[in-house]
């Protein structure tokens, strides 16, 4: 069967199968023979749209597009169970198939190459500068937003990338159960009961 033309999803359908291919092979043992296979389409195709195994790369490196708002949206509402629905936001990202791939590759290619890490920085650090108009309690929201999502950060890398047991087989509410306790620990810790962060 011969490989597909180009068209208008092409560029698109190229960047969800490399996502997959480098999620699971990571950026070395991926190959754009590999990613045109899974794709569908001529290897020359990637050159034509990407230039680069590279530069395909880096179009790959992005969080799910609704990924920030959707965590800063669950900081809302009562104190309690604020660790639950924050832990429960962000590893639902790395289960859902639909986001898996971005997650997965978007931490692991950060964590071990600058580049993509001051790629992917500008989101995080955006994300973190909203955080003191939400609606974490007590004061330094920032620095008590950071802290729970690096916690949640290992907690994922361990389970999706690393693959360590015992982690890696918890059971998806078992995981939120025993993860939630420690981030609403970091958001709320020395708070008083019902405080909010004062905004001027």
């Amino acid at each position: 069967m011969g490989r597909r033309p180009g068209g208008l999803s092409t560029r698109k359908e190229i960047v969800d199968a490399a996502r997959g291919i480098f999620a699971s092979s990571g950026y070395r043992g991926a190959t754009v023979r590999a990613i045109a296979d899974a794709a569908g389409v001529d290897p020359a195709l990637i050159h034509h749209y990407f230039g680069s195994k590279e530069k395909l790369f880096a179009a790959t490196l992005e969080f799910p597009v609704h990924a920030p708002d959707r965590l800063l949206a669950v900081l809302s509402g009562p104190r309690e169970g604020l660790g639950e629905r924050l832990t429960r936001a962000y590893l639902e990202l790395w289960e859902d198939p639909a986001t898996h791939g971005q997650m997965v590759i978007a931490v692991r290619a950060s964590l071990s190459s600058d580049e993509a890490m001051a790629r992917v920085r500008p989101t995080i650090v955006d994300m973190l500068s909203r955080a003191p108009a939400s609606d974490v309690p007590g004061p330094d929201a920032q620095t008590r937003f950071a802290l729970a999502m690096a916690h949640l950060v290992g907690v994922a890398a361990v389970r999706h990338i690393s693959k360590v047991p015992p982690l890696r087989d918890l059971g998806f509410e078992e995981l939120i159960a025993r993860t939630a306790p420690a981030v609403q620990l970091h958001l709320t810790e020395g708070c008083e009961p019902g405080e909010r962060r004062r905004t001027s």
